[in-house]
C-alpha cells in the first residue's frame, strides 16, 4: 500500500467513520479536528452506532497539536472532510504536514474541488462521492444512518495511478467504485444536496419527510431542476442515480410532478430517516454550508447566465435562520408560492 501515513481533516460524522473503518483494518491515520472535546473522546474511544456497532480509539489531534507535533511532511494521503465553508483554512493550515506528492481528496457535501486544486494542482486533487448517510451526536459518537459507499475519480474527471490506489485503501472502509466521470457523480450528489438538505433545511423536514409533503416536494424539485439547468450549461454529463439519469425528476409543468414525486419516494425510501446536516449545524448553534452548496449553484448560474431563484431563496432562508431570525419550519415554504405556482 503506498499511503503509510493517512491524514484526515475533520472528524465529524464522514471523516471520523471513516478514519474508525480504515484504523480497523490496521492502517496508520491521524485526525485533526478542531474540537478538542471530540478530539479527547476519539483517543478515549470514538464509538459508532447505526449500521456499525464499534468502539475504536483513534489517534486524533487539534490543528494546534498537528503544527506542533513532528508530523513535518508526513502524510501521504489526505481525507478531506470539513464542511465547504472549511476549505481553505483547513487545508492550508495542514499544508507543512502533507507530502508534496501527497493526493487530497474531497469527501465533502458541494463541489470544493476548485478551490482544493488551487492549493495543491488539480493532478494530485480527487473527488469523492458519498453513498452513505451519517450523522454527529456529540462528542466522540458519531452514526452511520444508511448503507453505501464511495465512488472516486480524479478530478475533474479521468482515472489514473492516484485514484486505483485511493480506491484500494478506501475499499477498506467501504465498497468503492471507481469513475471517469467524477464531476458528472458529484453534480448528481449536488442535486440530492440542494434540494433534500437546502430545502430540509428551510423546512424543518427529514429527507423522507420533505418527499412526502407535496409543497416542500415542489420547491426540492424546483431546486434539481434549476441546478441540473446549471449543470447542463456548464458542460456537465451528470451520473445517473441507481441506474437512471437524474433528467427523469426535472419538473418544468404540473404534468411532471406527480410523476417526479412518485420517483424520489421511491429512489429514498432507506433515507427517509436522514436529518439535513445544515438542519444538525443549525441545532448546534454553528455556520452552515449553504454557501457551498445552493448558493454555489447561483454563483455557477451568474456565471453562465442562468436564473436560480429557488436556489437564491434556499439560500437566503438558511442564512435568515442561521441569524435566529427564522427557524427551520413548513411556514418558510410560503416564501417559493410564486415559484412554483406552475407545479399546483
Amino acid at each position: 500500500m503506498p499511503y503509510k501515513n493517512i491524514l484526515v481533516v475533520g472528524g465529524g460524522a464522514i471523516g471520523g467513520i471513516t478514519a474508525a473503518l480504515l484504523t480497523r483494518k490496521g492502517e496508520n491515520v491521524l485526525v485533526v479536528d478542531a474540537d478538542k472535546e471530540h478530539v479527547k473522546r476519539m483517543n478515549q474511544g470514538l464509538e459508532i452506532t447505526g449500521f456499525h456497532e464499534l468502539t475504536i480509539p483513534l489517534k486524533a489531534v487539534t490543528p494546534e497539536e498537528l503544527l506542533a507535533g513532528s508530523y513535518q511532511g508526513w502524510a501521504d494521503i489526505v481525507l478531506l472532510a470539513v464542511k465547504g465553508l472549511f476549505t481553505e483554512k483547513a487545508l492550508t493550515s495542514a499544508l507543512p504536514t502533507i507530502k508534496s506528492s501527497a493526493p487530497v481528496v474531497s469527501l465533502q457535501n458541494g463541489i470544493n474541488e476548485e478551490t482544493i486544486s488551487k492549493i495543491v494542482g488539480a493532478d494530485r486533487t480527487l473527488s469523492c462521492s458519498i453513498t452513505w448517510g451519517s450523522t454527529n451526536q456529540g462528542p466522540g459518537q458519531l452514526m452511520q444512518t444508511t448503507d453505501g459507499g464511495f465512488i472516486i475519480g480524479q478530478w475533474p474527471t479521468g482515472k489514473n495511478r492516484l485514484v486505483d490506489d485511493t480506491a484500494v485503501l478506501l475499499n477498506k472502509a467501504l465498497t468503492t467504485e471507481v469513475s471517469d466521470n467524477i464531476i458528472g457523480d458529484r453534480w448528481t450528489k449536488l442535486l440530492i444536496t440542494v434540494s433534500l438538505t437546502g430545502v430540509g433545511t428551510c423546512a424543518g423536514l427529514t429527507y423522507g419527510e420533505t418527499i412526502a409533503s407535496a409543497q416542500a416536494c415542489k420547491v426540492a424539485l424546483l431546486v434539481i431542476t434549476e441546478t441540473y439547468g446549471v449543470g447542463e450549461a456548464a458542460g456537465v454529463k451528470f451520473a445517473d442515480l441507481m441506474g437512471v439519469s437524474p433528467s427523469i425528476v426535472l419538473v418544468h409543468k404540473k404534468e411532471e410532478y406527480e410523476k417526479a414525486a412518485k420517483l424520489m419516494e421511491f429512489a429514498f425510501a432507506n433515507h427517509g430517516a436522514t436529518k439535513p446536516s445544515m438542519w444538525q449545524d443549525i441545532e448546534k448553534g454553528r455556520k452552515t454550508e449553504v454557501d457551498f452548496v445552493n448558493g454555489y449553484v447561483v454563483r455557477k448560474g451568474k456565471e453562465l447566465g442562468k436564473a436560480t431563484p429557488a436556489n437564491e431563496l434556499v439560500t437566503k432562508i438558511v442564512h435568515q435562520i442561521e441569524a435566529g431570525e427564522k427557524q427551520p419550519g413548513p411556514d418558510n415554504l410560503k416564501e417559493f408560492a410564486k415559484l412554483v405556482a406552475h407545479l399546483n
